[in-house]
C-alpha cells in the first residue's frame, strides 16, 4: 500500500513539474520552437531546433527585434506580447553558389507570423524548405573497364560546372533550369560526346539525377531523369530524349 501510495505521489509531482514548466511567468510571452530542414532523415533529427539554422525575429514595424546565429537558437524564447515575424534560415544564402569549388550547396529559407499574449506559451513548428535544387550523375555499372575518363558538365543561367558521379550541383530556379551534356573517351581513345540538352521543368527542393544506360534501343535514347522530392523520399521517373 504504501508503495503504490508512493508511486501515485510520484507521478503526480512528476505531471506538477511538468506543469510548471510549460506555464509562464506572470506576464510573460513564452514562444516554444521547433525549427527543421525539410528533406532530412528523421533519424537525424535529436533536437528540437535545427543547429545549422539561424533566426531573426522582427517586430509588427519590421524592426529586427532579436537574432540568434545558427546552433545557438534556444528551443525556448520569452518576448514581449505583439505579433512578430520568424525568419528561419540557412547561413549561405547569398552565398551557397560558390562553395564546394562552384558547385554550390543546399540553401534553406522560411518565415511564419504569430502573436503573442501576456502569460501564453506558443508552439511554433516550421519545417524549412530548401529554396534552389540540386543535380546528380548518375552512370551505369562497369563504367570505367570501359571508359577512362569522362567530363559530365552542367549550366544554368551564366554558372558552369561539372560533377562526377556521387557528386551534386546546386542551381537556383530563377535561371529557368538547367541544360546537360556527356563527354566520354574509352579505352580505345576514342571520344563520343553529345550536345548540351536542356531541362527546364525545375523546382525548389528536388534533386534531378541524371542516369545514363548503354540501351540505346531504349525509350528516349538510354537517358532518363529521376526527380526525388525533398532530397530524400517520394521517386518518380521522368524519361528524356538523350
Amino acid at each position: 500500500m504504501k508503495r503504490l501510495l508512493y508511486i501515485f505521489l510520484s507521478i503526480a509531482l512528476l505531471a506538477s513539474c511538468q506543469q510548471e514548466q510549460m506555464t509562464p511567468a506572470s506576464g510573460e510571452a513564452v514562444l516554444m520552437l521547433d525549427l527543421q530542414r525539410m528533406g532530412r532523415p528523421t533519424m537525424e533529427v535529436t533536437r528540437a531546433v535545427d543547429e545549422d539554422l539561424a533566426l531573426d525575429i522582427f517586430d509588427a514595424e519590421g524592426n529586427l527585434f532579436r537574432h540568434y546565429d545558427a546552433g545557438s537558437v534556444p528551443q525556448k524564447i520569452v518576448l514581449e506580447p505583439g505579433t512578430f515575424t520568424i525568419r528561419a534560415y540557412t547561413d549561405n544564402q547569398t552565398t551557397w553558389a560558390e562553395a564546394n569549388g562552384g558547385r554550390g550547396e543546399a540553401c534553406y529559407y522560411a518565415e511564419a507570423t504569430t502573436e503573442l499574449e501576456y502569460d501564453m506559451v506558443k508552439r511554433l513548428q516550421m519545417h524549412v524548405p530548401m529554396t534552389n535544387y540540386a543535380v546528380g550523375l548518375q552512370l551505369p555499372e562497369l563504367w570505367d573497364n570501359l571508359f577512362k575518363s569522362y567530363v559530365f558538365t552542367l549550366k544554368s543561367g551564366s554558372r558552369t560546372t561539372t560533377i562526377k558521379q556521387g557528386e551534386k550541383a546546386y542551381f537556383s530556379v530563377a535561371d529557368g533550369g538547367f541544360s546537360y551534356a556527356l563527354s566520354a573517351t574509352n579505352t580505345d581513345n576514342r571520344t563520343s560526346q553529345h550536345s548540351a540538352i536542356p531541362y527546364p521543368d525545375v523546382e525548389t527542393g528536388k534533386l534531378f539525377t541524371i542516369r545514363y544506360s548503354y540501351d540505346s534501343d531504349a525509350t528516349q535514347g538510354g537517358v532518363e531523369i529521376v526527380i526525388t522530392d525533398d532530397m530524400e523520399t517520394n521517386d518518380s521517373d521522368v524519361n528524356l530524349n538523350g
